[in-house]
């Protein structure tokens, strides 16, 4: 009988706990005030009453999860949440490097009103190393508003890395390991891998700690193996290890390698000792994978004279390649050979001898650049014995490296890259082979010097030290073997030429006498030009008159004589 109204609340629809809020009902155009009854109900239970065409009443502090005031005929539904809780605990991890961030934290006590969160400042999709970036979350209600504490971090705090790609190969030299490879975005260590016999419950845990290999497969039993591979705490990054990567495979059978098929590549030094000694260095080049048939346990190394007073036969072993021995200086036999799990491989012989058998002849070097040289010889002139090949032989100066190439007797020339360097100087040597020996060495060298020292002279202790600077790499043209001084009395008396190796101090010049002083510096190619000249007078023990001086280190001679 009487139309319907509105209702109205003081503080919205939404109340805080604890609240005092005013309700009103007022109808529309009552047709009599006495004609219509009002009323406010408290979850179905009358509160207040009015007779004509409003109504009101005042709640104080609500409380409840989703309190509701109605109103017959008209309803209206009154909550009681909260506002939003500080949130806590906000931790970011992203996906291997290039990937997105993912933020969570705790929102605290349930609001029972929509809240919206989000970031508030200094935080970028993609992240970059090296950077700091700050997270602020927010929460937002129609009651209130909150922040988190800021968190700081660098992309290294919170990337989890992937699971690292790893590999599974059996040994060939061994019937118990297999070697496990594996890539991750660590780039370097702090892999974890664990392994077990399939249907076994225990697993088998191995840190490598830095190696990028490891051996750990039992074989030759016909089970199979379960093997995951998990990136450790310390993989590279600061928080986060990576998810296990799984590989479940079946071990081989009854497993035999093969005998290394290979014969080592020997070569050798001779160095006289005096005393009837001499010292013997072998050098060999390691099998390839295909000769060695597996992993290469160790080397054989027999020595054997080959005339009265040489040594009998005696073997050793090394793991290394190479083996040194002083023997007494006569014709010794040598053998080396490999040895992997199943066997050796066949010896490979090699002569010393302390017979002067005739070097090749014209030995030269032209260094092509891009790491290379070209070493050409002529073969020795009338050779004694058939020529059954040649050898080439390099290292480097100051810090040697052996290395050697055997040629057929039909080639004259080769092209050398391997350890080569670009205006590093090497001493290059090429020997004749007679019957599985070698004869002498003939000596290579790329040409003498195009430019000569820069000196310094300065007076000294009653005399004058002299020293320099070295010739620019491209200009030495080779090994630089000695260094000349010139002294010369202006009167036209010289001194003799003076060699040696680094610096000189010349003594006892005599007082009043000019005199000049230049250097040259000569390889086994020969001399080079002159540097710079100084002029030297020597007005008494403390003083002197100097021309053209360059600075550089030096040694202490006795004087001109002692040269």
């Amino acid at each position: 009988m009487c139309s319907k109204g509105s209702i109205t609340a003081s503080s919205g629809r939404a109340i805080q706990r604890h609240t005092n809020v005013t309700l009103g009902c007022h109808l529309r155009s009552p047709p009599a005030p006495d004609w219509c009854r009002t009323a406010i109900f408290l979850n179905n239970s009358e509160q207040s009453r009015g007779q004509g065409g409003a109504v009101t009443g005042i709640w104080p502090g609500l409380v409840g999860d989703a309190e509701s005031l109605t109103q017959t005929p008209n309803l209206m539904g009154i909550s009681v949440p909260d506002p939003p809780d500080e949130p806590r605990n906000v931790s970011c991890v992203q996906q291997g490097t290039g990937g997105q961030p993912s933020c969570t934290w705790d929102r605290g006590r349930v609001t029972y009103l929509d809240t919206i969160y989000g970031i508030l400042e200094g935080f970028l999709t993609l992240l970059e190393l090296g950077s700091n970036y700050t997270l602020v979350v927010s929460a937002s209600n129609e009651l209130g508003n909150a922040s988190s504490q800021p968190l700081t971090f660098t992309l290294i705090d919170i990337v989890k890395p992937h699971p690292p790609n790893f590999s599974v190969e059996f040994d060939d030299s061994s019937a118990t390991n297999c070697t496990f490879s594996w890539h991750d975005e660590a780039q370097e260590q702090h892999c974890r891998m664990r392994y077990r016999p399939l249907g076994r419950h225990s697993w088998s845990t191995v840190i490598p700690l830095g190696w990028r290999e490891l051996q750990s497969c039992r074989r030759g039993e016909g089970s199979r193996e379960s093997s995951e591979l998990l990136l450790g705490p310390k993989g590279g990054f600061a928080s986060f290890s990576s998810s296990w990567c799984f590989c479940r495979l079946q071990t081989p059978l009854f497993f035999l390698p093969p005998v290394p098929s290979g014969i080592l590549d020997v070569w050798y030094q001779q160095q006289d000792l005096g005393s009837g000694q001499q010292n013997l260095s072998f050098f060999w080049k390691a099998l390839s994978s295909s000769e060695a048939g597996g992993r290469i346990l160790s080397y054989t190394v027999t020595l054997e004279g080959l005339e009265q007073g040489g040594l009998p036969a005696q073997s050793h072993q090394t793991s290394s390649t190479s083996y040194s021995r002083v023997t007494p200086r006569v014709g010794h036999r040598v053998t080396v050979s490999a040895r992997n799990s199943r066997g050796s491989s066949r010896p490979a012989a090699i002569l010393t001898h302390t017979d002067n058998l005739p070097p090749p002849q014209r030995v030269s070097a032209v260094a092509l650049g891009n790491c290379s040289i070209l070493v050409s010889w002529r073969p020795p002139e009338g050779p004694p014995l058939p020529i059954g090949g040649f050898v080439v032989q390099w290292d480097s100066h100051p810090e040697p490296q052996q290395s050697w190439v055997k040629l057929p007797p039909s080639q004259l020339s080769t092209v050398i890259t391997e350890h080569i360097r670009d205006n590093v100087c090497y001493q290059i040597r090429v020997f004749a082979l007679y019957q599985g020996r070698a004869g002498q060495a003939a000596s290579a060298c790329l040409a003498a010097p195009s430019a000569g020292p820069q000196m310094l002279a300065a007076p000294q202790d009653g005399g004058v030290l002299v020293s320099w600077e070295e010739i620019p790499a491209p200009q030495q043209r080779g090994c630089i073997t000695k260094y000349h001084i010139y002294l010369q009395r202006r009167d036209g008396q010289s001194q003799p030429v003076l060699h040696v190796p680094f610096s000189l101090h010349i003594a006892a010049l005599e007082p009043g006498q000019p005199h000049d002083l230049w250097m040259t510096a000569a390889t086994a190619a020969g001399e080079g030009p002159r540097g710079n000249s100084a002029s030297v007078c020597l007005e008494g023990e403390e003083r002197g008159a100097i021309l053209g001086n360059y600075p550089h280190r030096a040694e202490s001679f006795a004087g001109p004589s002692e040269s």
